[in-house]
């Protein structure tokens, strides 16, 4: 979902940019069933993705990841863009032969599009001594209208539970809420919840509602009104959610997550009392504490300058790096 407004939102910059732009989504089919291992499913989304890209006569085309590009025939001009690469992200024997393959995927790229800098630096790193030009271009980070009337105390995110540290969220939410206090949990059903929590050995703590997937506007109003917004993720490919919640004003109540991950950085510069010393769930459970005790006034002032640190991310400053950096480095090429 989150590469999927990404990408819609890119193709509005180009097209602000004066140029023209098609998506080509890719399409699983039954293979879909065949994404049984981290290597199987890399290889099934390239081949999708090559297939999307068959017969286009674009004067040049970016793959909205590495994945994407991982099997494509050398097309002139192209970018990448990724939030994350798989020597980074892919560790192990599942991932080793993306590992080798993205090491001329990404030398041989005319451009590369990553959404940070940590990204950036690896990628040149991993494609040397290849050393193709590559822009910054985050994705944009929306602010929400208004919060939920019925907000929650706090609100989490926990699609996939081992990623997103779901056995660690509750936890510390178990330690740490005071009594009545809510945690909406979005993104995974509570059967599925307490499926994974029985396999580590955590009981459902109280006060908790897993709401799995809400529609985009109630979930970004319920973390806008939450007092905190609170991770235990384990690994962030740039923080998505995270970002969202602190161009909402919300407090991040965060354990330090390793990854290209471009809202630690923010979180610890705001406030650095609410990320945890480590990633255990009695460290986050403190950092809870110190964020549903922030006083209103704390917490406005946290408001405002959480979303003058996310300016960089508006709508309208990529729009500028598409039209004057991005377009011109990438349609030169097609001259």
């Amino acid at each position: 979902m989150g590469w999927r407004r990404g990408d819609e939102a890119l193709a509005e910059q180009i097209e602000a940019a004066g140029a023209t732009c098609e998506l080509r989504p890719m399409r699983l089919g039954a293979a879909v069933h065949l994404q049984r291992s981290m290597a199987l499913t890399d290889v099934v989304q390239a081949l999708a993705s090559r297939r999307a890209a068959h017969g286009g006569d674009a004067r040049a085309v970016i793959y909205s990841s590495i994945t994407a590009a991982l099997l494509q025939p050398l097309r002139r001009p192209h970018a990448i863009r990724f939030d994350t690469i798989a020597a980074l992200s892919r560790p192990g024997i599942g991932g080793a032969w993306q590992r080798r393959r993205e090491r001329s995927v990404l030398g041989r790229a005319d451009l590369l599009l990553p959404l940070s800098e940590v990204a950036r630096d690896a990628a040149l790193a991993a494609a040397a001594p290849a050393r193709p030009e590559a822009i910054v271009l985050p994705g944009v980070v929306e602010v929400p209208d208004s919060g939920a009337s019925d907000a929650p105390e706090a609100t989490a995110y926990a699609a996939n539970p081992e990623k997103r540290g779901l056995d660690v969220l509750c936890a510390a939410w178990a330690a740490a809420a005071p009594p009545g206090a809510r945690l909406v949990v979005g993104g995974i059903d509570r059967a599925g919840a307490l499926r994974w929590l029985s396999r580590k050995g955590v009981p459902e703590p109280p006060g908790v509602e897993f709401a799995g997937v809400v529609p985009r506007e109630r979930w970004t109003a319920l973390v806008a009104g939450s007092r905190v917004y609170v991770s235990a993720a384990r690994y962030e490919d740039w923080g998505a959610a995270q970002m969202e919640a602190l161009a909402a004003g919300t407090p991040l109540v965060t354990v330090p997550t390793p990854g290209p991950n471009v809202a630690l950085p923010l979180a610890r510069r705001l406030a650095p009392e609410l990320v945890a010393a480590d990633s255990s769930a009695a460290a986050l459970a403190e950092a809870l504490r110190a964020g549903l005790a922030l006083a209103d006034d704390a917490r406005a002032s946290y408001a405002g300058a959480a979303r003058r640190l996310l300016e960089p991310y508006s709508d309208e400053a990529l729009r500028a790096v598409v039209a004057e950096r991005v377009l011109p480095a990438l349609l030169e090429g097609a001259r």
